[in-house]
């Protein structure tokens, strides 16, 4: 059998966090796109827009804060990835935006940690390598990131991950 006629393997169950917003749908539709047997779960604040109609996939009103009901649902749904896109509005305020990518993070970090999760994929954003002086081609990774005074906007700061969220996952993230 040719590579491109093998059977596409499943992921296993993938839950990702934000998966209504924006990023999220396109990465659950590009999962099941790719991965069709793959089992998702979404964790949503509000799940009513941005819906996949596969059988495959299911959603769940919570609060990536909340640790009591983080905890309950990824004790009955016992995920084996997850992907992290939940994030603030870039319109709240300073205190929702550490609240949901600081607080939200690592509790979604601690979590998966005590129940097991094979692998997590964590989301930040552009901003937090973006120069406007340069074009962003390829990126990865491996960019630096801009921080302090170089770095005016406080949602990108608390997008950063590394300055606040400490890495509990190192056999995972490769950290």
């Amino acid at each position: 059998m040719s590579a491109s006629n093998a059977p596409v393997k499943s992921l296993g169950h993938v839950l990702i966090t934000g998966g209504c917003g924006f990023l999220g749908h396109h990465i659950v539709n590009l999962l099941l796109e790719r991965h069709p047997s793959t089992r998702v779960s979404v964790l949503d604040l509000r799940t009513t827009h941005n819906r996949n109609s596969s059988l495959n996939v299911s959603y769940y009103e919570s609060d990536v804060t909340d640790s009591e009901a983080t905890k309950t649902l990824f004790a009955k749904l016992k995920p084996d990835v997850i992907i992290h896109t939940a994030g603030s509005p870039l319109t709240a305020k300073n205190e929702v935006h550490y609240k949901v990518n600081v607080e939200g993070t690592k509790n979604i970090l601690s979590t998966a940690q005590e129940n097991g999760v094979k692998a997590f994929v964590y989301t930040s954003s552009a901003s937090v390598i973006y120069d406007p002086k340069s074009e962003l081609i390829n990126a990865n990774e491996t960019y630096p990131l801009i921080t302090g005074d170089a770095q005016p906007e406080y949602y990108t700061t608390t997008k950063v991950g590394r300055r606040y969220v400490s890495h509990k996952f190192c056999s995972l993230c490769g950290t």
